[in-house]
């Protein structure tokens, strides 16, 4: 896997930005998200709630029409950090010595972020019905490791996998991409219209992708474009069985970018376009292309563990800033 991963990345470069810049402006514009999502919102809800019951809702809109134009524009500058860690993710798959140790680490900080999580966003320590974006991000690198394997065994005919499970693999790609669309309609009814149409527009994909990248190897190619696509199909639909954070688009997100990876701002431009088509409210993610075409190929700083472990500090830090004003059993969801 080393070896696969290695050539796919490129020389880095002079000037520009670093990764670990690039991430600094992530966690900044989650921070600005966050503090919009779990406090100000707060805030707002418990306004307008006093106001309805005393009979004053329209005028307590109208004097704080500042405080709601804040609050969008807060969550619109908070749709650049998404986009820029899936992107991180794939360029990090690409460059980790280990990626099991990779995992365990999206892993064990997906289960130590779930309290605060569910503490902020719901003001409840636990909460079946939304989880952390670690999941989320977990399942994409598990899916980015799917891509690797069968690309590997490809490439190996001594390695190749059992006649009967090629041909499996040959069903359940076209099959799983179409159970995701049922059982994401059963999770988000609004969105239905919407998969559909980005699930047809990833059949166009893989079919155009196929005969112009894969008619030299013929059935063995077709085999390992529905290996990967049945990989990417279960790890959405465990997105969305999860209910995390982004979901089984998430998920996408973080695969398109990395298929996408020798042209990195096109990478980035291919996830807000499906982020986009998950949800119009992510059109502002189109900005984080911007921070991704400057990026030179460096490390940077070496803050490793203060980026994963930002995202439940920040969010506990969040829930208690509620509490101290006295918001904390505000419910959200």
């Amino acid at each position: 896997m080393e070896n696969t991963q290695k050539e796919t990345i490129r020389p880095a470069g002079k000037g520009g930005l670093s990764g670990s810049t690039i991430k600094i402006i992530a966690v900044i514009a989650m921070l600005i998200d966050h503090a919009a999502a779990t406090v100000l919102i707060r805030y707002l809800i418990s306004g307008i709630q006093t106001a309805q019951a005393a009979g004053t809702a329209l005028a307590w809109e109208q004097e704080h029409t500042i405080l709601y134009s804040a609050y969008y524009l807060m969550r619109d500058i908070g749709r650049l950090g998404f986009p820029i860690f899936c992107f991180l993710l794939a360029e990090g798959f690409q460059r980790t010595k280990n990626v099991k140790k990779y995992a365990l680490r999206l892993g064990m900080f997906a289960l130590i972020s779930e309290i605060p999580f569910n503490l902020a966003i719901c003001g409840q320590a636990s909460n079946l019905e939304y989880q952390n974006v670690y999941f989320t991000l977990l399942l994409g690198l598990l899916a980015l490791c799917a891509f690797v394997f069968f690309e590997k065994v490809s490439k190996e005919p001594e390695k190749d996998l059992p006649a009967p499970l090629r041909m499996a693999f040959l069903a359940s790609g076209a099959i799983l991409p179409v159970i995701y669309l049922p059982i994401s309609d059963l999770l988000d009814p609004l969105a239905f219209e919407n998969r559909v149409l980005l699930c047809t527009l990833a059949a166009g994909a893989a079919v155009t992708g196929y005969f112009f990248y894969g008619m030299r190897r013929g059935l063995r190619r077709l085999q390992t474009v529905c290996a990967d696509m049945t990989a990417l199909a279960l790890c959405m639909i465990a997105a969305e069985l999860l209910r995390t954070d982004y979901a089984g688009m998430g998920v996408l997100t973080i695969a398109v970018m990395y298929l996408l990876r020798r042209r990195r701002a096109l990478s980035m431009a291919a996830g807000c376009v499906v982020l986009s088509v998950m949800s119009l409210t992510e059109l502002p993610a189109f900005f984080a292309v911007i921070p991704i075409a400057l990026y030179n190929g460096r490390r940077g700083l070496k803050m490793k563990y203060f980026f994963y472990a930002f995202y439940p500090v920040h969010l506990a830090l969040l829930y208690l800033t509620a509490v101290l004003l006295g918001l904390g059993g505000v419910t959200l969801l």
